[in-house]
């Protein structure tokens, strides 16, 4: 969570963050959130104390330092789903075949929406818990269609300027 429409407004953040909660408390989960400099700077500012008071103590939710980009890749590789207000860990998540909740109101990857394998909540409370329940407990498997290529691009290219220059 760092985009400005969801930090740099109360509503949105408290939205975002009791959530989590709500979520976590739920279903006995541990959320993992890596905090970008923007967010921590405004949950100090702008969080209701009551919700800052019961992440700071639930047993669910964990909050790390910013992550490496390799760091970052490791945790949606290891992780349920993701909930992100970030164009690229949308497209990460869709890599690793995780189901993603898009905390915008658009992305500019509606392929992952159209494939059944993303969707858009906003910050909206009620749809970002329906929306998980539905990920979480989906029977049937996700469909995971290769939209951007089948992964092989650089073997490709590689293969090519090898032949261009023999």
């Amino acid at each position: 969570v760092h985009r400005e429409e969801n930090t740099d407004h109360p509503k949105n953040l408290n939205a975002i963050f009791s959530t989590f909660l709500e979520i976590a408390n739920l279903n006995k989960l541990t959320v993992v959130i890596p905090v970008h400099p923007r967010t921590r700077k405004m949950m100090a500012t702008l969080l209701e104390r009551n919700i800052h008071e019961q992440l700071t103590e639930s047993i669910y939710i964990k909050f790390i330092q910013p992550v490496s980009f390799l760091e970052m890749t490791m945790l949606e590789q290891s992780c349920k789903m993701v909930l992100t207000d970030s164009g690229g860990v949308q497209k990460e998540a869709y890599f690793f075949r995780k189901p993603c909740l898009i905390l915008r109101e658009e992305t500019e990857w509606v392929e992952l929406v159209e494939n059944g394998c993303a969707t858009i909540t906003g910050t909206d409370s009620v749809k970002i818990i329906e929306s998980f329940t539905n990920y979480f407990h989906k029977k049937e498997v996700l469909n995971f269609a290769p939209v951007f290529g089948d992964g092989k691009a650089a073997e490709f290219i590689c293969g090519k300027i090898i032949e261009v220059l023999s």
